[in-house]
């Protein structure tokens, strides 16, 4: 018979060196999973296009204002380089990428709680909507910040999702037409719908 000691020392040695490395590693794994919580109170408001009449054919913005009113402080992308703002039609726009030439240095916006401030994008954004076609469409925003935490030297990312609800008029439609219809729902990043109060 072979004497299989040595062998089975080793592989306990082995098996003990990996569990006391990888221990510590797993167990901040499970914690940082454990301690996340989606942040409420930050909603987006009085979302609306820029024009306010937008037309098949014809490029537009959104717009809105960032309300804070969870208790700890939030960062965003001010909009001067990239725009806190995602967003998703469901028809009749799309989201085009562009590229521009000028440099831009990025800024970032930090609300305290209880504040507000305007949801700017730029040009130098490197992002349009253009009209695609006529109708009602439906414009899921997602906005992405940061929340900013006493333990951490980094905040933590979050978002929030709003649908907006507006109509893209045919071209060559007459300016006095209204366009666009604010809708209540917003979505969290738990997918529960809620009702906006001031919208």
């Amino acid at each position: 018979m072979v004497d299989r000691k040595p062998e089975l020392t080793v592989l306990a040695v082995v098996i003990i060196t990996l569990t006391i490395i990888v221990a510590p590693i797993v167990s901040n794994l499970v914690l940082a999973v454990k301690t996340f919580i989606h942040l409420r109170g930050v909603k987006v408001l009085k979302v609306h296009t820029v024009p306010s009449k937008v037309t098949s054919g014809s490029t537009f913005g959104l717009r809105g204002i960032v309300v804070n009113n969870s208790t700890a402080t939030i960062k965003y992308a001010n909009g001067t380089c990239a725009s806190p703002l995602s967003v998703a039609f469901n028809k009749n726009a799309i989201s085009k990428p562009q590229t521009t030439t000028a440099s831009c240095k990025a800024q970032q916006v930090t609300l305290k709680p209880g504040a507000q401030s305007p949801i700017l994008i730029s040009n130098l954004s490197g992002i349009t909507y253009k009209a695609t076609s006529p109708g009602t469409t439906n414009a899921t925003l997602i906005f992405n910040y940061g929340v900013i935490t006493p333990t951490s030297n980094l905040p933590i990312g979050d978002n929030i999702s709003r649908v907006y609800t507006f109509n893209i008029l045919p071209s060559g439609t007459a300016s006095g037409q209204q366009n666009n219809v604010a809708s209540p729902t917003t979505i969290t990043s738990s997918g529960i719908p809620g009702l906006l109060p001031g919208r």
